[in-house]
């Protein structure tokens, strides 16, 4: 059985973080969902010119519109996968 889920805000900083802070002092584990949302939050870009600076030939080879969809492109070779990724 789950207990002590932290769930809702009281829109006061000082009183979430100590909330945050005894839940976790009483907890056995932790687990943190966490996806794409967190770096696009931040303001990172899968567009536009970022992707066509480091990603530009394979935009045009494989005319991918994001860095996460390039992640599913059927490429011609194992190497050309590698190299997509190690960029």
């Amino acid at each position: 059985m789950i207990k002590n889920i932290v769930a809702g805000t009281t829109g006061a900083y000082e009183k979430e973080l100590k909330k945050l802070r005894l839940a976790f002092e009483k907890a056995n584990a932790v687990i943190i969902g966490a996806g794409s949302g967190l770096s696009t939050s931040t303001g990172y870009e899968f567009a536009g010119e970022r992707l066509k600076k480091h990603f530009g030939d394979f935009v045009n080879k494989y005319s991918m519109t994001d860095m996460y969809t390039g992640c599913f492109a059927y490429f011609e070779t194992n190497e050309e996968r590698w190299a997509y990724w190690s960029r």
